[in-house]
């Protein structure tokens, strides 16, 4: 019996090692994408809160130019 133990933990691991790509290489190579893809969405992120800080101070009227309408005679 433990005979056959044995052969079926190799046949595991044979199975187990048969890989084209080795899965350490494989997360080392998906690794920095991500992280660029991470650093990439946080400046996105203050770019889109900073643009509607500066919409809100455009639309607030402070740095609009005041309008000189004329007054209709009676």
């Amino acid at each position: 019996m433990p005979s056959e133990n044995r052969d079926l933990s190799k046949t595991q691991t044979l199975q187990g090692q048969n890989c084209l790509i080795p899965s350490d290489l494989v997360l080392s190579l998906v690794t920095v994408p991500l992280l660029g893809g991470l650093l990439v969405a946080k400046a996105t992120a203050e770019f889109v809160s900073s643009l509607g800080v500066e919409s809100e101070e455009v639309f607030r009227g402070s740095r609009l130019p005041q309008l000189n309408f004329p007054y209709a005679k009676e």
